[in-house]
């Protein structure tokens, strides 16, 4: 079997986000279970995928389904930093990348930008940064989560 359309779409938004470590600017891009997980190695970018839903292809839609999960973009700068400037720029530079990217937008049908809540770290003051929400909405025949329409 082929790669699932969500798959895919993860490892694009992962992708997304690399040159953010080979400019320096973050040490590590992961995959994390959750927004909450603390963060020794800063700075750092987290990608969180949140719980996936139907949204669409319940009822009368028998080519497929229409999903929706939300992707969480956590930027962790490190204390010491001019902490929201350095935040901003990194949220604008995810920005730029996820919502202009074509091949993206060949796997998704829509990624809607839900906004950004800046953070601070209450064990690790001042450390701190931003999230950056996403919501992502892709459509995958019945039977065939590799295949979207």
């Amino acid at each position: 079997m082929a790669e699932p359309i969500k798959s895919r779409i993860i490892a694009r938004l992962l992708e997304l986000c690399q040159p953010l470590k080979a400019e320096g600017k973050v040490r590590e891009v992961k995959r994390v279970r959750t927004v909450f997980l603390l963060e020794p190695v800063k700075p750092n970018l987290h990608l969180v995928i949140g719980p996936e839903a139907v949204i669409g292809g319940k009822e009368g839609d028998n080519r497929g389904f229409t999903m929706s999960f939300p992707a969480w973009f956590k930027i962790i700068v490190a204390d010491g930093r001019d902490n929201y400037t350095l935040s901003d720029q990194m949220a604008a530079f995810i920005q730029e990348r996820i919502e202009a990217d074509p091949q993206l937008q060949e796997l998704c049908n829509i990624v809607n930008y839900e906004g950004d809540e800046p953070f601070t770290e209450k064990e690790l003051e001042p450390a701190g940064g931003i999230v950056v929400m996403y919501e992502v909405q892709y459509r995958r025949y019945r039977a065939g989560p590799d295949r979207n329409y």
